[in-house]
């Protein structure tokens, strides 16, 4: 079977940082020329009223995008139920920032890839599946060993083993405009203008990357250019190669919010009471 040329899936999930990914993802490919259509087969259970699920009618082009709601939670969605909820002619190019294990809507859209004859299946996965060993240099490459046990890697061998055109992302911390998910960002920002303290592990100089989703969606778009290639490297880190210290963010975070610098209290923690304590 040949998928319908120019014709874009995006099995999309209910939020997190991956539901701003999927977004940031559809925004960038619909000013494709390449690109004909574009269907999102969204988690029914994500939240309408959040971002960036509340934005998809304001931002999208109903000609050229489609939005398709199903239970994609649901271990046993099958292929044909996955099927039934979508164009029977496939697709071109498939992303999946669903899936985090091949089972249920995750083994269902590898199994549809097979049959559809995807030129490209997209995997967004996760650099959390790296476990890094004491001879692992930092920032850590696509070598590092992974997690075996990890849903991701096992969604990775479940697409190799069925030959598909696999080319997985790992995402790494990311922030952006439709975001739903800001612990990370928005804790420091937060305390700041209330004046409170931010209890920081340790001495506050651990090293951690921040990137812009937009960034992310545009490595993960480039593969309808270079498809070959993106296939035969196959495995991608998907983050920015520049790190700031836990410090760096709280002074990044004081200049956005016009705070001067003299005026962020970081409070060094060694144990999870006193965070608990200061952090609420």
């Amino acid at each position: 079977m040949s998928a319908k040329s120019g014709s874009v899936l995006i099995v999309q999930n209910k939020g997190g940082g991956h539901g701003e990914l999927g977004f940031q993802l559809a925004k960038n490919l619909s000013s494709n020329p390449s690109v004909k259509s574009i269907t999102i087969l969204q988690d029914d259970a994500c939240d309408d009223t959040k971002e960036p699920f509340k934005s998809y009618e304001s931002t999208f082009d109903s000609d050229k995008v489609t939005v398709v709601k199903a239970s994609l939670g649901d271990e046993g969605m099958s292929l044909d139920d996955l099927k039934g909820k979508l164009d029977p002619d496939g697709f071109e190019y498939v992303f999946d920032n669903c899936s985090k294990g091949p089972v249920g809507a995750g083994k269902a859209v590898c199994d549809a890839v097979k049959e559809w004859g995807t030129k490209v299946f997209t995997y967004v996965s996760s650099a959390g599946m790296y476990q890094p060993d004491a001879s692992t240099t930092f920032p850590m490459d696509e070598s590092t060993p992974v997690k075996e046990g990890a849903g991701q890697n096992k969604l990775d061998q479940y697409a190799i083993e069925l030959d598909l055109p696999l080319v997985s992302f790992r995402p790494q911390y990311i922030y952006g405009p439709n975001a739903n998910k800001y612990d990370y960002i928005d804790w420091f920002l937060d305390r700041l203008v209330r004046d409170l303290p931010l209890p920081i592990p340790g001495d506050g100089t651990q090293m951690v990357s921040l990137t812009n989703s937009e960034d992310v969606a545009s490595l993960l778009a480039s593969v309808i250019d270079a498809p070959d290639a993106a296939v035969e490297e196959r495995f991608f880190n998907c983050g920015t190669d520049k790190l700031y210290s836990y410090n760096d963010v709280a002074k990044m975070c004081a200049k956005a919010a016009g705070i001067p610098e003299d005026k962020i209290m970081v409070r060094s923690y060694n144990n999870v009471l006193l965070f608990i304590w200061l952090h609420y």
